[in-house]
């Protein structure tokens, strides 16, 4: 669920398309465990009287490193790393209002569906009928959610502008039965995810940066920086 910017009431063009590349960090279920990955995102949006749209699709790759994995030589289906890539979609939606030098978009919804490839997808297909094993096999994922923001470019140049916003989201599915058996202080079925973004454009170059967490507690960061044409 990814940051997908818009263009405002106050630019000149209201049809505008962004391309960036970034990357971010994720600790895993394990705490073990640590994710990182890169991507590419291409988007379009669109600003009209008091909406916003916005799509695009996306790829990325990365890998998942088993920091206990010395300690672990001796079980048969331990690893060190393995890798995943994948590509996607996205879709954003939101209403607005304006005040001043802000558009205040104070409800919006969003989509993302992602097909995940790789050695870690393998290995999840491997381990899943082994005793003792818990693995999630689906490697496709379609993740949706409500957001908030808030939009505003600088006193005396409408070209810088900033925005902040925060999102709670839901991944479809069941995983139940991984999340009963982690301890981790959350009901099993709660089952959201959360993200806080901001996002700063200085003419046609812009950039994101967010924090996230899953619905137990995992947290992880991604940051890009991309250009409007």
């Amino acid at each position: 669920m990814s940051y997908q910017p818009k263009p405002t009431s106050f630019d000149s063009s209201k049809t505008a398309r962004y391309i960036s590349i970034g990357g971010g960090f994720n600790q895993a279920v394990n705490i073990d465990d640590a994710v990182s990955f890169a991507e590419l995102n291409i988007s379009q949006a669109h600003v009209f009287k008091n909406t916003n749209l916005s799509y695009g699709a996306y790829g990325f790759v990365g890998g998942i490193e088993n920091e206990n994995y010395q300690n672990e030589t001796k079980t048969p289906y331990s690893f060190s790393s393995k890798g995943f890539a994948g590509i996607g979609g996205r879709a954003s939606f939101n209403f607005y209002t304006i005040s001043g030098n802000t558009n205040f978009r104070f409800f919006g919804i969003e989509a993302s569906y992602s097909k995940e490839y790789g050695d870690f997808a393998a290995y999840r297909r491997m381990v899943s009928n082994v005793p003792d094993y818990q693995a999630i096999t689906n490697t496709e994922m379609l993740t949706l959610g409500a957001t908030t923001e808030v939009t505003w470019h600088s006193r005396y140049n409408p070209k810088i502008q900033h925005a902040l916003r925060g999102l709670i989201g839901k991944t479809l599915g069941d995983y139940t039965s991984v999340r009963v058996t982690k301890d981790t202080g959350m009901p099993s079925d709660l089952q959201i995810y959360l993200a806080a973004s901001y996002y700063l454009k200085i003419n046609n170059i812009w950039g994101a940066a967010e924090l996230t967490q899953t619905d137990y507690g995992i947290p992880g960061m991604r940051i890009k920086f991309g250009y409007k044409f």
